[in-house]
């Protein structure tokens, strides 16, 4: 049984949902599908890419990615199928291979598209679900893809140092409303030192030290700790932390280095 996951910015309940899955089962009765996230801001590449790239590492080697978002093949003229660590992902190249990989990947296949395929209004089902299905059913793509490349690139939000400050920004906010940002550990740890810091966020709020979980003794009570992917959240506990504290997607993430 071949496991396909879906990234989108459908929303969540929306019925493109149920359209893509149902002619994915159409195509192939077999298949085990997994939903990853539907909630990314429409034509956001970024942030659906950062979403998947803590997720896909989970599943088994052989699984399908599909990347629904921003997918006309008509506005990025061409329909790529990447494989990196025995996972294979299918999408426009809209720049989210640029960002999904640590390193850029070196087995890239352009998705041969068929006179007036170009511009159908729903790719994800005219031309993502026969590549799947075709290569499930044969075990390669020879007649539906060929050897190609990334040719949209984009650089990635990374984390910065200005002064005595490390800039990040929340990237996504999760169902528990805990506002995740793209500083990772080892980026906090290379910048503080192990001395003492600052988290500023509007830059009137602030947190100086790391917890090790979500819970602290009074519920409502701000926290910051490193998730399960090394990247530096913030929340509150058992509440609505991104809600009540203002974060959202874009918010701006300071860390400084504390003086005595």
């Amino acid at each position: 049984m071949t496991i396909v996951t879906l990234t989108s910015d459908y929303g969540e309940g929306s019925y493109y949902q149920g359209s893509l899955k149902g002619a994915l089962l159409s195509a192939i009765p077999e298949l085990q599908l997994v939903d990853i996230w539907h909630s990314a801001y429409p034509f956001d590449v970024s942030q659906a890419s950062f979403m998947l790239s803590m997720v896909y590492p989970n599943f088994p080697p052989g699984t399908w990615h599909v990347l629904a978002i921003d997918t006309s093949p008509f506005s990025h003229k061409q329909v790529l199928v990447v494989e990196y660590n025995g996972h294979f992902f299918i999408g426009a190249d809209n720049g989210q291979f640029s960002l999904l990989f640590p390193q850029m990947p070196e087995k890239v296949y352009r998705v041969l598209i068929k006179p007036g395929l170009e511009s159908h209004p729903f790719p994800e089902k005219a031309l993502f679900v026969p590549v799947i299905a075709h290569f499930i059913k044969n075990k390669n793509l020879k007649g539906i893809a060929e050897p190609g490349h990334i040719m949209n690139l984009k650089k990635p939000v990374k984390p910065y140092v200005e002064g005595s400050l490390l800039k990040g920004m929340v990237m996504i906010i999760d169902s528990f409303n805990n506002a995740i940002t793209n500083i990772s550990k080892s980026e906090f740890e290379a910048f503080t030192q192990g001395k003492a810091f600052r988290l500023l966020y509007w830059r009137k709020d602030s947190l100086s030290e790391v917890s090790t979980h979500y819970h602290r003794e009074r519920d409502g009570e701000s926290l910051m700790l490193f998730n399960e992917n090394g990247y530096l959240e913030i929340a509150m506990s058992r509440s609505r932390g991104a809600q009540l504290l203002g974060l959202k997607p874009g918010s701006v993430i300071l860390i400084e280095q504390k003086e005595y």
